[in-house]
């Protein structure tokens, strides 16, 4: 996995949203695009040792542009439905699938990313670690506030 430095872009790649990261304090939200691949950031001040990029420690998955759909679906018809509508059966917190050749998983949280901010955890198991060498996947939360009243459900849609 690739660092993505959203302040000096590689060629042929655009930022497409930038926001305050809700549900987390002093952190910003931002999702940059190329031909092929969404990259979901989160950066925050550095709390200790080297930062990623001048300035900020950097949280980011990527996906592929189909999956940004996949988790908008998944979270309104599987998380945000019951059992009888469609959603995932009670006491179920976890959904699996491969898209575009890549093993997702969305879990249900409860402190996504901060203490008692509801959301999710998405993890792709397609792609490593650019923080831990010995993890062959990658790590993203979200929270409710941020796919709410951030916008971000209605902008994965989009995509």
């Amino acid at each position: 996995m690739k660092l993505i430095d959203p302040f000096n872009l590689p060629e042929n790649h655009q930022l497409i949203h930038e926001s305050e990261s809700l549900g987390a304090s002093d952190e910003d939200f931002k999702i940059i695009m190329s031909h092929t691949t969404i990259y979901l950031q989160q950066l925050t001040k550095p709390l200790f040792g080297k930062s990623d990029i001048p300035n900020y420690d950097v949280y980011q998955i990527e996906l592929t542009i189909s999956a940004c759909h996949w988790v908008a679906k998944t979270i309104e018809h599987k998380f945000w439905k019951n059992d009888s509508q469609g959603g995932l059966p009670k006491g179920i917190y976890t959904f699996k699938e491969t898209v575009d050749d890549e093993r997702l998983a969305l879990y249900r949280e409860m402190n996504a990313g901060a203490k008692n901010q509801k959301g999710f955890r998405l993890t792709n198991f397609s792609r490593p670690s650019r923080t831990y060498k010995d993890e062959s996947y990658q790590d993203f939360f979200i929270t409710d506030l941020q796919l709410i009243e951030g916008g971000l459900l209605d902008i994965l849609k989009r995509i």
